[in-house]
């Protein structure tokens, strides 16, 4: 029997809907990670979480574990406290394990601030979605280089990202993504293609149509014209869409997820994107 990875940090947390709002239960957190306890932006009753590793940044051979469940029609909003910041590992990776449980009519939106790799670093994160056939989701997730002493961006010896979604317990979205400058050469044609930065997308939602995605990609298209930026948007196959951002720029990135986003929640939840206050 494997023994369980001695954590530096771990974070449980569940919601549920209380007849008014959703509101937290079972928050559990030991070391490295915590969370601030939740804020009802401009009177929403939809609780933001910010996570928190306490130690400013990863470093070799860290550990972390995050366990959400969002239960039946209860809803969350989750981010990151600032970026995720791994440093130099020279004897060992980084690893983070997140696993989502979304249960009927639940719907959870994960927006972090940008992972950024420095020089030396190697990070694997494996995030599981499990939803019922109701539930929903929307996640985004940035890709940066860290500062390098001689400038270049792809100084970083590995990012991997596994993604899996499952509805119903199968699995719709298996998404594995490697980006190893020591073994290819990530700025080429199937990989960066010239770029430096990396934003991906998911939503899943049982009303997602053709026309949803049409949509947005008409929110999109307007940042084509005037940035330097390559834009995919995909269709699932469930009830659901994935989008990549190519650019040179975070900012970029984050601009075109914001609209994005705003377009999602204005139409599946009649209610605003909240602004999460981080600076």
């Amino acid at each position: 029997m494997s023994k369980e990875p001695e954590w530096t940090g771990q974070l449980d947390l569940s919601i549920f809907h209380d007849g008014k709002r959703s509101v937290a239960r079972d928050i559990f957190f030991e070391k490295a990670l915590k969370v601030i306890r939740p804020i009802y932006l401009n009177g929403s009753d939809i609780p933001t979480f910010y996570i928190v590793n306490v130690g400013g940044g990863y470093l070799d051979g860290d550990r972390y574990k995050l366990d959400v469940r969002v239960q039946e029609n209860a809803a969350v909003t989750l981010t990151s406290q600032g970026a995720t910041k791994i440093y130099k590992t020279l004897k060992d990776h980084v690893e983070q394990y997140q696993n989502f449980h979304i249960e009927d009519n639940a719907y959870l939106e994960y927006v972090g601030d940008p992972i950024i790799a420095y020089k030396d670093a190697n990070f694997y994160q494996h995030n599981q979605f499990h939803l019922a056939q109701t539930g929903a989701m929307f996640y985004t997730d940035i890709l940066t280089p860290g500062y390098s002493p001689d400038e270049r961006h792809f100084t970083y010896d590995s990012l991997h990202l596994l993604n899996e979604i499952f509805v119903d317990d199968e699995l719709v979205v298996f998404d594995n993504m490697l980006l190893d400058p020591s073994k290819n050469k990530v700025d080429a044609l199937g990989y960066m293609e010239g770029y430096t930065y990396l934003g991906s997308c998911y939503f899943i939602h049982p009303d997602i149509t053709k026309q949803t995605i049409d949509e947005l990609y008409e929110v999109m298209k307007p940042f084509l014209t005037d940035n330097q930026c390559r834009i995919g948007i995909t269709e699932l196959a469930t009830h659901g869409l994935a989008i990549r951002i190519l650019a040179q720029q975070t900012d970029l990135i984050e601009d075109i997820l914001k609209e994005v986003q705003i377009k999602v929640v204005q139409q599946f939840y009649n209610r605003e994107v909240n602004f999460l206050r981080k600076y």
